[in-house]
């Protein structure tokens, strides 16, 4: 009773925390399996690699990480004669010479078992052959260096592991460090003392300090952050983060944002045709086109998606599909069976019919969206021949009929094949041509407006350096730091200049009658005191 490590019935600490195994309900378990070498549908331990069926003579070829895989030994020889020796699993050169007889032990019911503890074999085993002998059994009962079925010592490398599913400690070594002989260990020693050696009489260059350059902002970055510090720190599924990173919105999202958000002011009207895409579609009823308005502003997202299809050519030689005359007509799918069709990313998008000014279907000749529910709108649309209030706030309506009425009417009057919503005769969509794309024209504004940004910041970071420069004079001291001459202290005696205030020696006149000179005119009078706090 018991897991094997005590005969407690419950899960101990211990084992669930990973020192018996690792649990794989525990977050060191988890991680564990997910970072195994083994992570992949597994061969059952006691069938062929090559066959998947139960083998009775086994074999085992050596793999250079330690494993090795085990091969029916009437299956493996035909197919290295027939695909040059080439191992089927590892696809790395194998020899026949290569290939380790097995022996395993078994019960009178067929059951394979460890030889030692007589435990069974199942999917959840560690199981590892020896190569020097041949005898498999579980990797708990090698511990001992001793093949206790042939009475003979092995080393670690000749342990081979076959199955290890829940990436436990492994019991074997690397081929290319077992095989690594005495003499090319003296080469690498060797080799280790000439690299030190010129590491010490090299002389070390004293690069520069560089300051460490500040990555550029991306010009979409939002003040918000990716979370994922928080959620690896909450979630073993996570990948451990330990750098807050900023989160980056989509390009496209704020393009689609702009156009939906109409401008205020005066030129509003003239801005919302600018706003909006003009493109033809050419059918082969008799050469006729279609010239369609796209609600850039109504529906950015759908009109995006239509012109990206446009533009890879998803809509050529498409067959208009579905026709209900006094209805609609749908087109669309480039398989032409009304079941096919995605978008421009691959994957369904949401619907608009929800946003401000969202259109409807008032009038005949309205463009929509088809889908097959909420939000799983792909390439397909249709063209009314009425107003269809009834599909509003169920299908995105993002364009009109402008031109082409007459297209528009054969295409109503087309016949159908009895009992089908089919056109008798096929009709299809030869090319689009667009003649206004206002995406495109955004993206280049605003690639414009960005490499203006850079090229101005490029140039106020100039003009910043050259600033610096001036202001540091001929003796490399910056202009205003240097000290004043003859300044004291460091509060308001600095700026006292106190040599104006020393008094000056006596001058002993030889003649002490004589009465001093007048001063001249023209020459101001020597101050003398503190001085003036002009520099307060």
């Amino acid at each position: 009773m018991g897991h094997g490590n005590s005969n407690k019935l419950y899960v101990t600490h211990a084992e669930h925390s990973g020192m018996f195994g690792q649990h794989t309900a525990s977050s060191a378990g988890f991680k564990a399996k997910e970072q195994a070498t083994q992570r992949r549908a597994q061969t059952p331990f006691d069938c062929c690699s090559l066959t998947f069926q139960p083998f009775n003579n086994p074999v085992c070829a050596r793999n250079s990480d330690g494993t090795g895989n085990v091969f029916e030994l009437v299956s493996i020889i035909p197919w290295l004669k027939q695909h040059g020796n080439i191992n089927p699993v590892t696809q790395e050169p194998l020899q026949p010479s290569d290939l380790i007889t097995l022996h395993y032990s078994r019960k009178p019911s067929g059951e394979i078992h460890d030889p030692i503890s007589f435990k069974p074999f199942s999917e959840h085993s560690h199981i590892v052959a020896i190569a020097s002998t041949g005898n498999v059994f579980l990797a708990e009962s090698i511990k001992g260096g001793r093949d206790l079925v042939a009475d003979v010592k092995f080393k670690k490398e000749d342990v081979i592991t076959l199955q290890n599913p829940h990436a436990l400690p492994p019991a074997s070594v690397p081929v290319k460090a077992a095989q690594a002989t005495p003499a090319r260990k003296e080469q690498e020693k060797e080799k280790d003392k000439i690299d030190k050696s010129k590491a010490l009489t090299a002389k070390p260059a004293t690069a520069p300090a560089v300051a460490k350059a500040k990555t550029a902002v991306p010009w979409n970055a939002s003040p918000y952050s990716t979370g994922l510090p928080g959620a690896s720190l909450t979630s073993t599924s996570v990948d451990p983060q330990t750098q807050s990173s900023q989160l980056l919105w989509d390009e496209e999202e704020l393009m689609f944002d702009d156009f939906a958000n109409l401008p205020k002011g005066k030129g509003k009207e003239k801005d919302v045709g600018k706003r909006r895409a003009y493109v033809r579609v050419v059918t082969s009823l008799g050469g006729g086109a279609l010239n369609l308005e796209l609600y850039c502003e109504k529906a950015p997202k759908t009109c995006y998606n239509f012109l990206q299809l446009a533009k890879a050519g998803k809509y050529n030689n498409c067959l208009f599909h579905r026709l209900v005359p006094g209805f609609m007509i749908q087109t669309g799918d480039p398989t032409g069976t009304g079941s096919g069709g995605e978008s421009c990313w691959g994957t369904p998008f949401r619907d608009e019919y929800d946003l401000r000014n969202a259109a409807k279907h008032d009038s005949r000749g309205i463009i929509a969206m088809a889908n097959k529910g909420p939000a799983t709108n792909g390439s397909q649309f249709y063209i009314t021949f009425r107003p269809a209030p009834h599909l509003d706030k169920k299908h995105t309506v993002f364009g009109k009929l402008v031109g082409g009425e007459d297209v528009l009417d054969a295409l109503e009057s087309l016949p159908l094949k009895p009992g089908t919503e089919r056109p008798a005769k096929p009709v299809r969509i030869t090319e689009v041509v667009i003649y206004q794309d206002p995406f495109e024209e955004y993206k280049q504004r605003e690639q414009r407006k960005r490499e203006r940004k850079a090229e101005t910041q490029q140039t106020r970071a100039k003009e910043a350096e050259e600033k610096a420069k001036d202001d540091i004079n001929w003796f490399g001291v910056k202009v205003g730091q240097e000290k004043a001459a003859g300044a004291v202290g460091g509060g308001v005696g600095k700026y006292l200049n106190l040599n104006a205030n020393a008094k000056r020696p006596l001058e002993v006149s030889a003649d002490a009658s004589t009465p001093p000179a007048p001063p001249e005119e023209g020459k101001k009078k020597r101050r003398i005191g503190f001085g003036d706090f002009e520099g307060w």
